[in-house]
């Protein structure tokens, strides 16, 4: 298939790739992003998302300003009109939503990619959902790995000396219970010699509840941004944590990562990565979700989940390498 990728007078075609959802879901959608623009090699990539996102697509510009300013009218009965000159005003879309598209995915314009982001209940893992809605478009696989070199550019420098524990995610009932994290803390300690962080973002912090295990840990460390998590997981030796963003990004980045998951359904969200474990629950309730959120008011998973050992376990079997290039 060939492409026009310039508009008159030389000037080089655009590329647009929308994406609002969570840092984990977003972490699972690179590869349809990088599949999308292998295929379209020659144009100018902006991204529509939360703005700290751009750390992880190197190479990207931010959005148009029109689109920054006004895109959520776009959702609206009265759509702004600059907001819609700016979508018409490029040649690939590639947009994430939910199973009913918004009234800008409809032509005439530039090509739009719709691509649901959540597998039905029963369905395939996120990566696999995603890229074969993209083969029904025609879009073909990469040609090339991107893995590493995206590794290499947004992670470059690296130094594998600490154990970081990020106990929180975007839904506590997520979350493993503290006391079972301490455990595992300790065992690490003991089996490794490797100094501990606990992490806590914003969530975690305004949650509270993670006194036992700041006991456990050598340090506190608070992240505000993506752009503070970056710094912290490029001195990851390993990393451990529940079904959340900062998981899928360990993982991703090649970290040897130690996901745990109780309601949510590995089948479907497992984070991706050469050196990834993922211990679940054995409760028969679990899990709880298809392609959607917790069904449990709240998580009976986890009442009588003490895997500490398989955690430990599987993070000895994980500290044998290094990072994954």
């Amino acid at each position: 298939m060939s492409h026009n990728n310039s508009e008159p007078g030389g000037v080089p075609a655009a590329g647009l790739v929308y994406h609002a959802g969570a840092l984990g879901d977003f972490v699972l959608s690179l590869p349809a992003v990088f599949r999308v623009v292998q295929a379209y090699p020659d144009l100018q990539w902006s991204f529509w998302g939360p703005p700290e996102r751009l750390a992880l697509l190197p190479g990207f510009g931010a959005a148009p300003p029109e689109l920054l300013r006004s895109g959520h009218t776009l959702w609206g009965d009265s759509p702004a009109p600059e907001a819609v000159a700016a979508l018409r005003g490029g040649q690939v879309i590639l947009a994430f939503g939910g199973r009913v598209a918004p009234a800008w995915w409809t032509p005439p314009g530039p090509r739009v990619l719709g691509v649901a982001s959540f597998p039905p209940r029963g369905g395939a893992w996120v990566p696999a959902h995603q890229g074969r809605q993209l083969e029904a478009q025609g879009v073909a696989p990469p040609r090339t790995p991107w893995f590493p070199s995206w590794r290499r550019e947004v992670l470059p420098h690296r130094e594998a000396a600490e154990i970081l524990l990020h106990p929180g995610s975007g839904d506590p009932r997520k979350n493993v219970p503290a006391p079972v994290w301490a455990e595992v803390l300790g065992a690490l300690r003991v089996r490794t010699q490797l100094p501990v962080t606990l992490v806590l973002g914003p969530a975690e912090r305004e949650r509270g509840g993670w006194e036992a295990l700041s006991g456990a840990a050598d340090r506190v460390r608070p992240c505000e941004s993506l752009t503070d998590l970056l710094a912290v997981l490029a001195r990851a030796r390993l990393f451990l944590g529940n079904d959340a963003g900062a998981t899928h990004l360990s993982a991703a980045l090649g970290i040897a990562s130690v996901a745990v998951f109780g309601p949510s359904d590995p089948t479907l969200w497992r984070p991706m990565g050469p050196r990834i474990r993922v211990v679940r629950v054995t409760a028969p309730c679990a899990p709880c979700t298809g392609g959607g959120p917790v069904a449990c008011r709240v998580a009976p998973c986890w009442e009588n989940f003490f895997p500490a050992g398989e955690v430990v376990s599987a993070a000895v079997d994980l500290l044998a390498g290094g990072f994954a290039q």
